[in-house]
């Protein structure tokens, strides 16, 4: 499939990694509740993620109260979320098939890996140690780590810089639109996985260098070097 293997890695989290959803909706629900808002569903949060918590909120907002309301509701409904989302981080966020299998190739391979999200990086440690892999990661990025997030390529960038590779060298992979346009500007191949959050996009029309249906078949197509 690679025409050569990538010489590394850089991973999305949410959606790619980890199905992360269940803990996210559970949060957002209880910073609702307090509000004395409506719940929304899990089916609903699937379709909001993957451009950072702010968004997310901002998504669920416009859905239920509409945009007239969005200045007064939004901040308050993100505090009460990232408080109760620190409670929860991981209690029923699950890695996809194949991930642990997966990085551990990568590894004994000597490649490495870089892990860039949209989520603020006060959860990131925390969740990647639950789930057994944050020692996999040489560099782990957040939505608010540097002064921009995906879709911008900065993060893909300095990621690329701090293991002193050309972005063309490195592999994207991720399963959403801010994934493609952060590596499409940053010069970096893209894999995206139809399995994530894309926010109702049709990743095959996006044209990206590959897709994949899910995370699971990528090990087969790493071959040693």
């Amino acid at each position: 499939m690679f025409s050569a293997t990538p010489k590394a890695f850089v991973f999305d989290l949410d959606g790619t990694l980890v199905d992360s959803v269940p803990d996210l909706n559970w949060a957002l629900n209880a910073a609702l509740k307090e509000m004395q808002l409506p719940s929304v569903t899990e089916a609903q949060v699937r379709t909001w993620v993957g451009n950072g918590s702010v968004k997310l909120v901002e998504r669920a907002v416009l859905h239920l109260l509409g945009d007239g309301s969005l200045d007064s509701v939004k901040s308050p409904l993100h505090d009460g979320f990232l408080k109760h989302y620190e409670a929860s981080v991981c209690q029923h966020s699950t890695l996809y098939p194949g991930v642990v299998a997966l990085l551990t190739h990568i590894k004994q391979l000597d490649l490495p890996m870089v892990l860039v999200t949209n989520k603020p990086f006060a959860f990131v440690p925390p969740l990647l140690k639950a789930l057994g892999i944050e020692h996999f990661f040489s560099l782990m990025l957040g939505g608010d780590s540097l002064t921009e997030k995906k879709p911008s390529p900065q993060p893909l960038l300095h990621g690329a810089q701090y293991l002193q590779m050309a972005p063309q060298d490195c592999l994207m992979v991720g399963d959403s639109l801010a994934d493609f346009k952060s590596a499409r500007a940053a010069s970096m191949p893209i894999l995206l996985l139809e399995q994530g959050y894309n926010q109702g996009v049709n990743l095959s029309n996006l044209k990206p260098d590959y897709l994949l249906a899910d995370i699971n078949q990528l090990i087969g197509l790493i071959k040693p070097i």
